[in-house]
């Protein structure tokens, strides 16, 4: 025992400011028990006074008791005793032996008693004292001294009847006479480290006055124990019975019980650890208990089972300073284990039926090689995978990735089951986890205390044997308390839970948090401090317990988190919450961004006050609560933000709420995705923006901005008409908009109030046109206003391939609703843009800093200059995005390579005209990011590059052709993607009408079919990609729904109006000319859902617009076709089953066929007559055109404005050939810049023209 000389000799670190730590250096050094003392017990939990703000209040049960049976010291008497004090504020004074087990004062029947003193905020110790009772009085000796804290320190006190004298590292400092004649109260000093505050080692206790010499010769030493005069000596061994051994002739052996037993180090090449890498610290214990600020603790590879328990580490006043970094090695898997490998002897048993495996354990070696005491477990793993404690209901081990959705989960596993959690609602559940009784099934396991056995029924590909099993030893491995500006990056938190208490400037970085909590055990905790950070992590496999719960801390920030697989039972209602972030001087937002929460049985967030939401996403949620995705009590919605966001599938839940009985104000909520979930936005309260919404697929309302649960801007008092100061636009809602804003209703048009019975829904299109609102209710034609049934339009026709909710359910259910299963695949798409010729497009209202690139703070400035784009055409469009965007924003948490592939890994079916999009890998800064994007197939060979945050890459692919593709950012690739393209387009628009009765604007309602009789024309508008070219046969597909007559003939004509749709403006079908007509065709044989093909080849000889009409040759003809819209089932609900179900086979289609050359035509024709579509689009200032020459012509390229005046030449030549670029600066002929808007670009040769439209931004 040399702790005074390593004090003397700690070398220089190696590497400045760097601590190595690497426990496979154990085996160098020796190793040298001590006591522990802090403020936490065993459990890892701190006692109340601990938590005295701001500083805390020093208070434990840390201490020994050595019993009766200690020494009673009398007229003579020797103590000593190595000490290593830490650095606190509080208390003043710590009993390092007393007789008092919560030593406050000296009384007058105290034994022999030694104390330090620091004074408040003092770095070192000022004062020892050392006295004892009489009985009558107390005599005390105050010393003042000057020595440094977190420095082992050798203290004795020796007293001959006259002389009482203190010794510090062996020298004498004081001699207090005024005890002379006196004798110490007869009472043992029975008690070590009350209200001490760190490191206590070497006590011995004599009846003899020892000598400075016989001091000095043998503090550094160990004594043999029958030394005479020796009544009590701990050096702080254990014996098997968890017992501190006392090797004195008494032998007065004491259990410990919050006390932790932890150990020095020192070899004959590194009397101490000092953190280099030939002496590197064995745990991180070391690191820490020495590391100041500025230091790194930097660890190698390997599993740590300590337990990490700091009071005060770097402790501030809660500002911003130097840093202590904990952090794993760069490629080596650093692990904080709360888990101990067993080596054990496996035999095999049967147990009702059943064959398993037992084995003994030996609990003495793991509570040694642990240095904590244990005598049951809490988990067991086998070769690292998770074992389950034997459960009365079996299912499938919960660490499986699910094959299964809330809407059709996995047969046999916890997603299916709907349990409860037998320690949350005990009164639901007769058992208790791990009862040997239910072990009946592969992967569970049963622990019996009493006689340490562990059963285990074993699957074929985990067996146990002595060297793969580890069972969970602690509940909580981490606790900082009053400790600040600490780093953790690196680190894998592996069965075990953390707990911060008023840490402020705390970072978790780069880590990884798996099976925090368990049936009965503690989650992640963060209670006060500021300005704390989550970034860059994934937290999985936490059951029964807090994902991550923080409190009343200002200013946390949650960043870039993965939560995944968590929790296995319903109704536990846990969310990821930063909650009561506010105090006297006001409120602390809270930040989550690149959140994704799936595949959980939990809720979504509950994200606190003035906090931003932005770039979350929340899919596959099981719970069943009256909860939600995003949940925003009253006093968390004033002043938030919850922008960028998608709400998938969470069926059970609000996909985001404004909640209580008297809810909040002044939220903003923008650009959120919020489908198949049971209410899609809850939005209670008053003076809220809600803008580019999209709902749909919910089995409640899409967008409920109600009327009542409102008392005013003080959210007190009597209910008040709420949300009448709300704003709505550019959103859509598909079946239920329940709206107390004033846009939803022309002026006084809202029915509903306090005293109403029943709740009528807006009806009026036209007005929610105007206003940007597409709501799915009022766009039925039949709708009527009292008729909950009545039906809706389905905004998924207008969207490009977004995910839908009846494609998530089983095949089953879907069967068993609409006879078959409507998708030739069960891959969800996640393409929320509108379509091509959507009637959403250009459909929504300018609302200046959301949508017009301006650059303005609301509740929250924007993430970065220009993230509110600014939008494409000639207005903005309704939903949350908008076509022909350069950025396609994908929320959640971002991988360490690019990820998300729009269209998704493997998607068939993909639009001709398509434009690819992806995610960024996490950056915590992305100036000058770059993405590099390769897509090979059919006629594509093409490598772009793109500059963050442009993620969308347009193209037109070959038709049925499959196109592999990926992306790279920073040299990390995301892998190989693929896709099949579909080999038909389907209409822009089709509508049949009479054209003799209609001359007013038509409504675009949804119908399924186009009647085509005397008068009634239907008409159809195509877009034919620029892919397409002379060598494919192209026709137009038909399927006749009924055949009422047919004497004569269905004309096919062409019809030569060109921009025509079903959008309220002058290009309204309703309105136009109907009669720019040339007959094609005439088909006069058609039979009841017989498809019928008419081949357009020679007709359709361009690429860009077509339209097509259908009439009669006969007036009693009377034959309607299917349209676009038809569905199976024809959109029909089933309670809350939504019919969306397309019919895809039916609707009218142009398909591509290619016709196949010979080899010698082939060389004749090797190029094509082309014009692609010019990127980046929106452009600024440079676009790129591409064209293709099928041979030796004279070629245009000619750029006009929106008035159809030509600006700009680009090409006007002969050229031979091939494939040509030409670029475009967005000047005119003069040179002169022009202004931002829509610009037509128009390439003609001698039996080719083509036009397609680009957007110059400036």
């Amino acid at each position: 025992m040399n702790k005074y000389l390593l004090f003397l000799f700690l070398p220089i670190v190696l590497s400045a400011d760097d601590l190595i730590v690497d426990q496979n250096s154990l085996s160098q050094y020796q190793e040298d028990n001590y006591l522990l003392f802090d403020v936490f017990d065993v459990h890892n939990e701190h006692l109340w006074r601990s938590y005295v703000w701001p500083h805390g209040y020093y208070k434990n049960t840390d201490v020994i008791d050595l019993s009766d049976n200690a020494p009673v010291l009398g007229s003579q008497f020797t103590q000593e005793v190595w000490v290593y004090v830490d650095s606190t504020t509080y208390p003043l004074n710590r009993a390092i032996m007393s007789s008092d087990s919560t030593f406050q004062w000296w009384w007058a029947a105290g034994s022999p008693t030694i104390t330090v003193h620091s004074p408040s905020g003092s770095a070192n110790i000022d004062e020892i004292r050392y006295g004892f009772g009489t009985g009558d009085n107390s005599l005390r000796a105050i010393v003042e001294v000057d020595l440094p804290v977190k420095v082992w320190h050798h203290i004795a006190t020796t007293f001959d009847g006259i002389n009482y004298k203190l010794f510090i590292n062996g020298e004498e400092i004081n001699n207090y006479t005024d005890a002379a004649g006196f004798t110490p109260y007869a009472t043992p000093t029975r008690y070590i480290g009350s209200t001490f505050l760190g490191k206590i080692d070497e006590v011995r206790m004599w009846n003899v006055a020892r000598t400075q010499e016989e001091i000095q010769v043998a503090m550094n030493d160990t004594l043999s124990g029958d030394e005479t005069g020796l009544v009590a000596y701990y050096p702080m061994d254990l014996n098997n019975n968890w017992e501190l051994v006392d090797h004195s002739s008494n032998n007065n052996h004491v259990p410990i019980s919050n006390t932790e037993v932890a150990s020095t180090y020192s070899s004959d090449n590194c009397p101490a650890p000092d953190g280099s890498y030939d002496c590197p610290y064995p745990t991180i214990r070391g690191a820490l208990d020495i590391a100041q600020a500025g230091d790194r603790v930097y660890i190698r590879e390997g599993r740590y089972t300590e337990l990490l328990n700091k009071w005060q580490l770097n402790h501030g006043d809660g500002s911003e300073g130097s840093k202590i970094t904990i952090e794993g090695y760069p490629n080596e898997d650093v692990i904080l284990d709360g888990t101990a490998s067993i080596n054990a002897d496996w035999e095999p048993y049967t147990h009702n039926g059943h064959a398993i495996y037992k084995a003994v354990l030996d609990m003495n070696s793991i509570s040694h090689s642990i240095k904590t005491q244990i005598d049951s477990i809490y988990g067991v793993f086998v070769d690292d995978r998770y074992m389950i404690p034997a459960m009365q209901t079996n299912f499938k081990n919960p660490t499986d990735p699910t094959t299964g959705n809330p809407n059709n989960p996995e047969p046999g596993t916890v997603w299916s089951l709907k349990l409860k959690s037998p320690i949350l609602y005990p009164d639901s559940a007769d058992y208790v986890p791990g009862d040997l009784a239910n072990l009946d099934t592969l992967e569970e396991w049963s622990f019996d205390p009493d006689d340490n056995t562990l059963y285990l029924y074993a699957s074929n590909d985990f067996i146990p044997t002595s060297a793969n099993v580890r069972v969970r030893v602690r509940n909580r491995f981490l606790g900082l308390t009053h400790s600040d500006n600490i780093e953790f990056r690196n680190i894998h938190f592996f069965s075990g839970s953390i707990y911060l208490y008023n840490p402020s400037y705390v970072a978790i970085e780069n880590c990884k948090f798996s099976f925090s909590s368990e049936m009965g055990l503690e989650g992640n905790v963060t209670v006060f401090g500021n300005y704390t950070t989550v970034r860059n992590c994934i937290f999985e496999y936490i059951n029964d317990g807090h994902v991550w719960y923080q409190e009343r801390t200002m200013y946390p920030t949650m960043e870039n988190l993965l939560f995944r697989y968590n929790d296995w039972f319903t109704t536990s209602a846990y969310y990821a919450t930063t909650t009561k972030n506010n105090n006297n001087d006001g409120f602390g937002a809270t930040q989550w961004r690149y959140i994704t929460i799936e595949n959980s049985y939990t809720c979504g967030i509950y994200p606190a006050m003035n906090s931003l939401t932005e770039y979350c996403r929340f899919e596959n949620l099981y719970e069943a609560i009256d909860g939600s995705g995003i949940q925003r009590n009253p006093i968390s919605v004033p002043g938030s933000t919850t922008r960028y966001t998608w709400i998938i599938n969470v069926p059970h839940l609000n996909g985001m709420r404004f909640d209580g009985s008297c809810a909040g104000n002044n939220g903003d909520v923008h650009h959120v995705v919020s489908v198949g979930n049971s209410r899609g936005f809850r939005l209670k309260g008053d003076y809220h923006d809600a803008y580019h919404l999209t709902a749909y697929d919910n089995k409640k309302q899409d967008i409920s901005l109600p009327f009542n649960k409102y008392c005013g801007l003080d959210m007190a008092g009597e209910n008040e008409h709420g949300n009448l100061n709300s704003n709505i636009h550019n959103s859509i809602a598909q079946n239920r908009l329940e709206c107390s804003s004033p846009d939803c209703w022309s002026p006084g048009g809202d029915p509903n109030g306090y005293g109403v019975t029943g709740y009528q829904y807006p009806n009026d299109p036209v007005h929610l046109d105007s206003v940007g609102i597409w709501y799915g209710l009022a766009l039925n034609e039949i709708y009527s206003n009292h008729i909950y049934n009545a039906g809706n339009a389905y905004p998924h026709f207008e969207l490009m391939d977004p995910w839908i909710q009846n494609r998530a359910r089983s095949d089953e259910s879907l069967v068993e609703q609409f006879g078959t299963v409507p998708w030739e695949s069960q891959i969800q798409n996640y393409d929320f843009r509108p379509r091509k010729g959507s009637n959403l497009i250009d459909g929504g209202v300018i609302i200046p800093g959301i949508n017009d690139g301006q650059d303005m703070d609301f509740n929250h400035p924007p993430l970065y200059s220009g993230e509110n784009r600014a939008f494409v055409g000639y207005a903005p469009d309704v939903g949350a995005y908008e076509y022909g965007d350069s950025v396609y924003w994908i929320p959640g948490y971002r991988y360490p390579h690019p990820s998300t592939p729009i269209p998704s890994d493997g998607a068939v079916d993909v639009p001709i005209d398509y434009s690819l999009a992806w995610n960024y890998p996490y950056k915590q800064n992305y100036s000058g990011t770059m993405a590099v994007v390769t897509v090979i197939g059919p006629d594509v060979n093409r490598t772009e590059t793109f500059q963050y945050p442009n993620n969308v890459l347009f193209e037109t692919f070959q038709p049925g052709g499959t196109y592999n593709w990926s992306v790279s950012v920073d040299g990390m690739s995301g892998g190989d993607w693929t896709f099949q393209v579909d080999n038909k387009i389907y209409p822009l628009n089709d509508r049949s009408i009479d054209t003799t009765t209609v001359d007013s604007v038509l409504l675009p309602y949804q119908i399924k079919n186009l009647e085509v009789s005397n008068h009634n024309l239907a008409f159809l508008r195509f877009d034919i990609p620029s892919s397409i070219n002379d060598s494919c046969v192209i026709k137009l597909n038909l399927v006749p729904e009924t055949v009422v007559t047919l004497n004569g003939g269905i004309v096919i004509y062409k019809y030569n109006f060109i921009g025509w749709g079903e959008r309220s403006n002058d290009n309204n079908l309703g309105i136009i000319d109907h009669s720019l007509l040339i007959p094609l065709d005439t088909l006069f044989s058609l039979e009841t859902g017989s498809a019928v093909s008419v081949d357009l080849s020679d007709v359709i000889n361009s690429n860009g617009e077509h339209s097509f009409s259908l009439g009669v040759l006969d007036d009693t003809d009377s034959v309607s076709f299917y349209s676009k819209e038809k569905m199976f089932t024809d959109g029909e609900y089933n309670v809350f089953l939504n019919g969306y179900a397309p019919q895809m086979a039916v609707w009218p289609s142009l398909s591509f066929d290619q016709v196949i050359l010979s080899n010698e035509e082939d060389k004749i024709l090797p190029f094509r007559f082309a014009l692609y579509q010019n990127y980046p689009n929106p452009f600024n200032p440079i676009t790129t055109i591409d064209y293709e020459m099928a041979r030796d012509e004279l070629v245009s390229i000619f750029v006009y404005d929106l008035m159809g005046r030509r600006i700009k030449t680009l090409v006007n030549k002969v050229v031979a050939p091939g494939r040509y670029s030409v670029s475009w600066n967005g000047t005119n002929e003069a040179g002169k810049l022009l202004s931002t808007g829509m610009y037509f670009y128009q390439m003609r040769a001698e039996d080719f023209e083509s036009v397609k439209k680009l957007m110059l931004l400036k």
